[in-house]
């Protein structure tokens, strides 16, 4: 056992210093795009984005960029005095030359109000009959009715002063007009003035507002003004109003009173006093020339000079080296017995907070190093110092060093109390360390211990001890230690801090996420899960049961129930991240560097300073953001937003911008989208555009909505339609002509190749009919004169007969075989060839029978080509009625017809001889000429009455 040495007694060389706290203003400037800094009015629209006039252009801002507006674009004059949106969705600009109005993304110029041409509009209101009210500075107020017919209101008129800064009407229909004369009232008709003579402390008034019990608030340039009932009561220096010269008035979501002065703002307390804010406290300019409250319940201030600052509540107090802190890098926080915040840093050593000033406390006041690591007050209300170089205590006014022979352990990261009064002592080298007011124990590797570096221990509702290391989570219960690694369900090995919560589950934060222990493994819960950040320093639970994650972008506020509810919707908002945005003095956080004080506020060590936060006062953001597609821009090519695209084939490559207005955490809003025929599922980005580079054609519908911080999304879904048209080449007319041109390709080298092959087979029928002429027919020829050579000898009878009959034989296959060889020839397929052989096989076989024979065949056209088939088979028909003709008919004339009309032929022959009147139509003849018809599709009819006729009829190929 050590001993401890006595107590080192020193004295507390304490230097105050008096701060002014830095609260969330957020600046914006002509850096950042506004076309001037110096902002004369600020509204917003009911699409959400924020308007700005300046002393030289107009701007519409939504979160991110600021679009800017100037005469080219149809404004009368750069130097903008007033905005106001009307019930119609327009926004009126007042400037230095007369009124222009926004609508549907131009803007345009009224000719009804072009007698204002030459004033200086500086106010702007509609009443509750939808009547215009302009008020300007020096000219008096014009009313503009709905019939576009324009009223003037003066000193000539009764007003007090024709300089009207201000507009409004009252639930009862009155008229309050703001004038550098005073109040004046427009009811029923009457016009009255209020005064210093009825209890104003000035008669240059610059802005008045209602509240919601009717009490109308007045702010002069010697103070406030409250006026119910005719009686009016004024606010000044006496209640601590920074400067009484006031510009704007407004009204919180709380119903708080802010004011815009030109010292600053102050806001009207609950007491009746005021609380400041001046450039010490994060406003840009101290003069405030306008204000509005938007939809997320922030306030907007136009200053002189400074841009426009956002102010999004006075939940966060930050505090820097610019302030009195010794050094930014804050490592940890605690609260004395006289509730002073005591504020560990890394080289800056220790400052006091007494909720006025800072005092110091380092190396020059006895510490052993100024790089505090952490800071823990024990059930005694002692002050424990863990340091790099060691450990420390404060007892009230005495400061204990433990020296290096008794506590020779160095880089103290955290010092814990159990139930039992023992203190668990954390090193970043040498394990944990158990002191029990007398004597010290090691505990690390060698005893079981996951890892020799530790960095915080809590106690379990069972008495147990939890060990955060880099080498896991180590429990110590009843001497027996057990360890908890990846393998066990921890997301990393490298654990920053152990929580216990109120219902006694163990939570770890580590390097990979946080985990929670659900009594036999830990369940880690990762970006995977929705944490929005895996380096996780730091959990918590304040007394209002959330829990609180430091990371490296930011504090997480985790709301347990909902993410473990059976809504899957809920799990979105589950986490909450406050960044720099919504005022935190720095994204990054220190390691364990938490603490929550006795009022239940929570106190984030940075490195870049120390934030004081109220949750109490922290809404969040509970306006979901509206999701704006601002421009298309298709292959180069920009449009404006509408609901449907019709695009070329070669305007395929999209480029989609969009914004979700939120001016709470503009650069932390969530983006899903999704293009129908593209995207499979749901894509989430925080890029402000998506490119689709190839669409086919087609028609597509893009959707989108945005989450903020809250994991609130958008009420609606934004979509657009894209319709892209296919390409000449795949539309319906092209793909039918290529078709047809393909078809008839082919169909040109069928028909080529067909009359190759025609004429290939002409030449081969002409060969044939020429080999079948010049051999074979002279051949039989030959014989057939031999034959008769031979009779002409000296032959006996018998040998006479036969040669006779070879003779003969030959003769008559030579005629036969001349058929064939004219039927064969490609030389005769004409119709002339056909009548031609019609004419001479007429004259073998009827001219020795003296027929009269009459031909018509005046509608042929001769020239005309005849299949071979149809040619053939139409002769021999011919050839057959020719021979029964000639053997069995007794008339003397022969009639023989051919006509072609529309494609269809009729042949027709016909005798006069009555011998076969009444014979049957059958036959052998008549059943080859059917037979050879058929042949050729064609039809036979046979008529024996008045002569004897054979038709035939078919279709001409």
């Amino acid at each position: 056992m050590r001993k401890i040495i006595p107590y080192l007694v020193l004295a507390l060389c304490f230097s105050e210093v008096l701060i002014a706290q830095q609260y969330p203003f957020r600046t914006y400037s002509i850096e950042d795009g506004l076309s001037e800094s110096v902002v004369h009015a600020v509204i917003q629209d009911r699409e959400g984005y924020l308007w700005l006039g300046t002393g030289f252009g107009l701007n519409r801002f939504d979160g991110i960029e600021f679009e800017n507006y100037f005469d080219d674009q149809g404004l009368n004059n750069t130097k903008i005095q007033s905005l106001y949106e009307d019930s119609k969705g327009r926004i009126w600009i007042g400037s230095q030359a007369g009124v222009n109005y926004w609508e549907s993304d131009s803007i345009y110029y009224k000719p009804e109000l072009s007698e204002l041409d030459n004033m200086v509009v500086i106010s702007i209101f509609e009443d509750s009959r939808g009547d215009l009210w302009f008020g300007t500075d020096g000219n008096g107020v014009w009313l503009l009715a709905e019939d576009d017919e324009l009223f003037q209101y003066s000193t000539s008129q009764g007003m007090s002063n024709n300089r009207v800064r201000k507009i409004l009407e009252d639930d009862e229909g009155t008229i309050w007009f703001a004038t550098r004369g005073g109040l004046t009232q427009l009811k029923n008709g009457n016009i009255r003035t209020y005064t210093t003579e009825d209890g104003l402390p000035e008669n240059r008034i610059r802005d008045i507002v209602l509240d919601e019990e009717g009490v109308l608030w007045i702010g002069t340039r010697e103070g406030l003004s409250s006026m119910q009932n005719d009686t009016i009561f004024t606010y000044g220096e006496d209640r601590g109003l920074l400067n009484v010269r006031i510009q704007t008035l407004i009204f919180d979501n709380d119903n708080r009173l802010w004011l815009g002065t030109e010292g600053g703002v102050s806001l009207l307390q609950e007491d009746g006093t005021f609380k400041n804010f001046t450039i010490a406290n994060g406003l840009s300019n101290n003069i405030i020339y306008s204000t509005t409250k938007d939809q997320e319940g922030n306030l907007w201030f136009g200053t002189f000079g400074g841009g426009v600052n956002l102010f999004m509540g006075d939940y966060f107090e930050n505090y820097t080296v610019a302030e009195g802190l010794m050094n930014d890098v804050v490592t940890s926080i605690t609260q004395d017995k006289d509730d002073n915040i005591w504020i560990g840093t890394y080289g800056g050593g220790i400052s006091k907070y007494n909720w006025e000033g800072f005092t110091t406390h380092t190396m020059n006041q006895g510490l052993l190093d100024d790089k505090v690591f952490n800071l823990f007050t024990d059930s005694k209300e002692r002050i424990w110092v863990g340091m790099r170089n060691g450990m420390a205590r404060f007892d009230g006014e005495k400061l204990k060093i433990f020296s290096e022979e008794e506590f020779p352990y160095r880089k103290i990261r955290q010092i814990f109390e159990d139930s039992r009064g023992d203190f668990w002592i954390s090193t970043y080298d040498d394990g944990m360390v158990r002191y029990d007011g007398n004597r010290f124990e090691l505990i690390n590797i060698e005893s079981g211990l996951a890892d020799n570096t530790v960095l915080g221990a809590v106690e379990g509702k069972d008495g147990s001890i939890w060990i955060a290391t880099y080498g896991g989570v180590s429990n110590i219960k009843d001497g027996e230690i057990t360890n908890y690694t990846l393998q066990e369900g921890l997301p990393n090995t490298a654990v920053m801090t152990v929580l216990i919560d109120d219902a006694g589950v163990v939570w770890a934060s580590t390097f990979g996420g946080i985990a929670w222990f659900d009594g036999q493994r830990f369940q880690s819960i990762t970006t995977e899960d929705g944490l929005p950040n895996r380096v996780c320093y730091f959990i918590t639970q304040s007394d209002d049961g959330s829990y609180w994650i430091g990371t490296n972008n930011g504090v997480v506020k985790f709301d347990a129930d909902k993410y473990f509810s059976e809504d899957p919707s809920l799990k979105d908002e589950a986490f909450q991240v406050i960044t720099r945005e919504q005022g935190l003095v720095s994204d990054e956080m220190n390691l364990g560097a938490v603490f929550e004080d006795n009022e239940g506020h929570l106190w984030f060590g940075t490195v870049e300073g120390v934030s004081h936060f109220d949750p109490a006062k922290y809404k969040g953001n509970p306006v979901s953001p509206e999701v704006k597609i601002d421009q298309i821009v298709a292959s180069g090519r920009s449009y404006s937003f509408r609901k449907e695209f019709r695009l070329s084939y070669d305007q395929n490559f999209v480029e989609i911008n969009y914004s979700g207005i939120n001016f709470t955490a503009p650069n932390q809003v969530v983006y899903e989208y999704k293009m129908e025929g593209v995207d499979p599922v749901w894509q989430r980005t925080i890029e402000r555009s998506v490119r689709y580079p190839s669409l086919p054609s087609g028609e597509y519908v893009f959707k989108i909505h945005a989450r903020n911080t809250n994991g609130a999304w958008s009420d609606e879904i934004t979509t657009t339609t894209f319709i892209v048209k296919p390409p000449y080449w795949m539309q319906w007319w092209f793909l039918l002509l290529v078709l047809i041109v393909v078809l008839s390709i082919i169909l040109l080298f069928y028909n080529y190749y067909r009359v190759t092959k025609l004429v290939d087979i002409e030449r081969i029928r002409v060969r044939i009919a020429s080999d079948l002429h010049d051999d074979v027919g002279a051949s039989l020829t030959e014989i057939a004169l031999q034959s008769d050579f031979l009779q002409a000898s000296n032959v006996d009878s018998e040998f006479r007969k036969s040669l006779t009959q070879i003779g003969m034989q030959c003769r008559k296959i030579v005629t036969s075989l001349d058929d064939i060889v004219w039927s064969i020839d490609a030389r005769n397929d004409t119709v002339g060839d056909l009548t031609d052989r019609m004419q001479d096989y007429i004259i073998n076989v009827l001219g020795p029978r003296n027929f009269q024979v009459e031909y018509d065949f005046e509608d042929l056209k001769m020239g005309n080509k005849l299949a071979v088939p149809l040619k053939e088979n139409l002769y021999l028909i011919f050839k057959e009625a020719v021979n029964n003709i000639s053997k069995y008919s007794n008339g003397d004339e022969v009639n023989i017809k051919m006509s072609v009309e529309n494609g269809v032929f009729e042949f027709r022959i016909h005798d006069n001889g009555t011998s076969n009147n009444g014979v049957k139509k059958t036959g052998h003849g008549l059943r080859n000429m059917e037979m050879r018809a058929k042949r050729i599709g064609a039809s036979v009819d046979v008529n024996t009455e008045n002569g004897f006729t054979i038709t035939v009829t078919g279709k001409l190929n």
